[in-house]
């Protein structure tokens, strides 16, 4: 069997990435590679086996298992209905994987969802900011001639990471699911990435967030499990616990705030 080598820029074209983030894959040892004198190329095998699904499941079938740990099932039915609005965004213009910009966008678009009721609560323009964000999906790269498979589906790396993000907020409950203002709050906690910054630029900080979401109703989030039998007295403590430490976490929250404002008077 011939194999046949590709030049890391050649890799990159094919990707529509830049060249550096090519010698970063092979660096982390992600991406194989030979050396061929002074230069590297790259199995035609080698890609393929990079470019297997990341951590793929079917969304739609409840076994979308990105990181190897945090299951679909998992998901409230307002996440699960935003994974697939998501799964659909990635599919439809034909993207190449799923990524932060599609979730976001998936969560901004839920009529009387999470998203929506933070933008009103802090007077911002959700048009403006889907407009942004058609803008940043139309810079994703996409292969019109890619064809998905109708049972997987690749997830970015960012993707990865802010699904654990969530699932860490989840569990600071136990036992309560991963819901959408987790989800939201995680996009929002990245530093660099285009969604977090482009929340951030609307004004919704991490800060803004946590303390929007806390003010909510209660019925805004997910209830906790009903607890049996002689657990029941543990289950009440270590809510009183976590209540206790989110009380204190805003009345933090909230001194900071203040004092920004009166310097930003002063």
């Amino acid at each position: 069997m011939n194999t046949n080598y590709l030049t890391p820029d050649e890799v990159a074209s094919r990707l529509q990435v830049s060249r550096q983030v090519v010698y970063n894959w092979i660096n982390d040892v992600r991406l194989s590679a030979v050396k061929a004198g002074r230069t590297l190329r790259v199995p035609d095998y080698a890609l393929e086996a990079f470019l297997q699904p990341v951590h793929a499941g079917d969304i739609r079938t409840g076994s979308f298992e990105p990181d190897g740990a945090l299951l679909f099932d998992r998901f409230t039915a307002a996440a699960q209905a935003a994974a697939e609005a998501a799964n659909d965004e990635v599919r439809l213009p034909q993207h190449l994987e799923l990524d932060v910009e599609h979730l976001l966008w998936a969560l901004v678009q839920q009529a009387d969802g999470i998203a929506q009721r933070v933008l009103q609560q802090l007077a911002i323009d959700s048009d403006q900011l889907m407009q942004q964000l058609d803008q940043a999906l139309a810079k994703l790269p996409r292969d019109p001639t890619f064809q998905h498979s109708p049972h997987t589906m690749a997830i970015s790396v960012r993707i990865a990471r802010v699904l654990k993000r969530a699932e860490e907020l989840a569990n600071q409950l136990p036992d309560l699911q991963i819901d959408t203002h987790h989800v939201l709050q995680a996009i929002c906690e990245e530093t660099d990435d285009i969604s977090a910054q482009l929340l951030h630029s609307f004004g919704v900080t991490p800060e803004r967030l946590r303390v929007v979401l806390i003010d909510m109703p209660a019925t805004q989030h997910t209830p906790a499990p009903q607890a049996s039998g002689h657990g029941h007295g543990e289950w009440e403590q270590r809510i009183e616990q976590q209540l206790a430490r989110i009380e204190n976490e805003l009345a933090a929250i909230r001194a900071m705030l203040n004092q920004r404002t009166s310097t930003n008077k002063a």
